[in-house]
């Protein structure tokens, strides 16, 4: 059974699990939801996907029409995101045939804007692996204001953050929307805060690991009626890697999604024991695009995916709030986790039953018990959830 550290260890800092940030440097209460009217599509470099102060989390965050995918250049397929655009959509990229959005008639405005997310070289990377990004109309920023993002330099004077880039593009292109100052001055907001505490001279690592005291994030036991929880398998290379099993399940309403995705029949059905499937499941598989499009319309906005691991993340799209049940684990347990299957084992908990089959059913069933472990754990007060930041109060 898991062993909670005593009450008088020093506390380390608290973690936000929504915004991916220290509990004392929450934005989430400062972040507004802006009603935005173009899709904004970010087709991010994996590189990109884990740094502590990109910008991509505030637009996941603050926009109501904003999905993120992850797609490694070096994988062997484009990104699926072609098949799910319409006619309207256009690629924010400063190339010799790009449009100026502030002189670009109201009827001549994309309805769906694709944003690359990167360094420059990541970013020319994601445009060479994915050559159907020049067929489409390119856009870029004329006059963009200087770059407030102080805590990581831009190569040129007039480069500026991906979420500076989109929130300024989606003021030119629908200057009626409300919300969008309210996006920057949150921004702002967490620029200052991070520069005060590279001020102070504090060294985070100095403090035992030991010391963190467990807890669990408050949308846990808050919000469980909006629980989605997704757990899959995948096919490939260690950094290209993609779907190839997925499962969802909506608590709530008992509705599940179950998908098996194949674009290549000969060398995926050899996967098909490992994943402990017959052979005859592969007649039920769909394609990639097929696979995106009833998995976009499956998900909902509101809802709060729970996973086991940063693979399941991948997904695209996925809900603004996600719950990482490693992470938690990770930090009730202070020592780093393996697999689901090692945690329950650990706990003495069996799995619970689901709708699902094969090794990723299996592994749903698991996450479904330690989440139901998780949030009986902090609805008896044994572990106390994380405490709302000041913005929240």
């Amino acid at each position: 059974m898991t062993t909670l550290l005593p009450a008088e260890l020093p506390q380390a800092r608290a973690f936000c699990y929504r915004c991916h940030k220290p509990e004392r440097v929450c934005i989430c209460g400062l972040l507004p939801q802006v009603a935005n009217r173009t899709q904004v599509h970010i087709l991010q470099h994996p590189r990109e996907k884990n740094r502590p102060i990109g910008t991509v989390r505030f637009a996941m965050l603050g926009l109501q029409r904003c999905a993120v995918e992850v797609h490694a250049p070096w994988s062997e397929q484009p990104s699926p995101l072609r098949q799910r655009l319409s006619a309207g959509a256009a690629v924010l990229f400063p190339s010799a045939k790009a449009r100026a959005v502030e002189t670009m008639a109201a009827g001549e405005r994309p309805s769906e804007l694709i944003v690359l997310d990167g360094t420059w070289n990541q970013v020319k990377a994601v445009v060479r692996a994915n050559p159907w990004l020049n067929d489409l109309p390119h856009v870029f920023l004329a006059t963009p204001e200087p770059s407030r993002y102080r805590i990581r330099a831009e190569p040129q004077i007039h480069y500026v953050s991906t979420l500076e880039a989109i929130v300024a593009t989606l003021q030119a292109l629908e200057p009626e929307t409300r919300g969008f100052a309210g996006l920057l001055q949150a921004f702002d907001a967490m620029i200052d805060t991070q520069v005060a505490y590279a001020g102070t001279g504090e060294r985070r690592f100095k403090q035992a690991r030991a010391a963190r005291p467990p807890h669990i994030p408050a949308v846990l036991s808050e919000k469980p009626e909006q629980h989605l929880l997704v757990h899959l398998d995948t096919v490939g290379q260690r950094g290209a890697t993609r779907p190839i099993h997925v499962c969802a399940w909506r608590l709530a309403t008992g509705e599940h999604f179950e998908c098996l995705i194949c674009s290549d029949p000969p060398s995926e059905a050899r996967k098909l024991p490992f994943l402990d499937l017959p052979q005859d499941a592969w007649q039920t598989a769909v394609s990639p695009e097929q696979f995106a499009l009833l998995w976009r319309a499956f998900v909902r906005h509101d809802d709060v995916a729970v996973v086991w691991s940063q693979r399941a993340l991948d997904l695209s799209p996925m809900p603004a709030e996600v719950l990482q049940l490693k992470a938690v684990w990770c930090n009730l347990e202070h020592r780093k986790a393996g697999h689901l299957t090692d945690a329950l084992q650990q706990l003495g908990i069996e799995r619970d039953p689901g709708p699902f089959w094969g090794e990723v059913g299996r592994q749903m069933g698991e996450l479904l018990a330690l989440r139901r472990w998780l949030l009986a754990l902090a609805q008896r007060g044994h572990v106390a959830p994380l405490a709302p930041s000041e913005h929240d109060r």
